[in-house]
């Protein structure tokens, strides 16, 4: 018997709130982030802070379109309450 996938249900909201609450978080720390590197002049300083950037990045893909449209986001378990 073959499976039938099921249609994609809608987040709870108190879910989709605090996804959006750490969306606009990780996003306003990745332009604080930018700021900061852009008045680096040290190299090593400059690393660390695009290697934060790029961790930051992966954050708010993983806080995407679908977590803010309310469906079922494709989150790492760590991201879940």
């Amino acid at each position: 018997m073959a499976s039938v996938p099921l249609a994609p249900q809608p987040l709870p909201a108190p879910l989709l709130q605090a996804a959006a609450i750490h969306h606009r978080l990780v996003d306003a720390f990745i332009q604080l982030t930018r700021s900061e590197l852009a008045r680096q002049r040290d190299d090593y300083a400059r690393d660390s802070l695009n290697e934060l950037l790029d961790m930051l990045k992966g954050q708010l893909a993983a806080y995407g379109a679908n977590a803010m449209s309310g469906r079922a986001p494709e989150l790492e378990a760590a991201n879940l309450p």
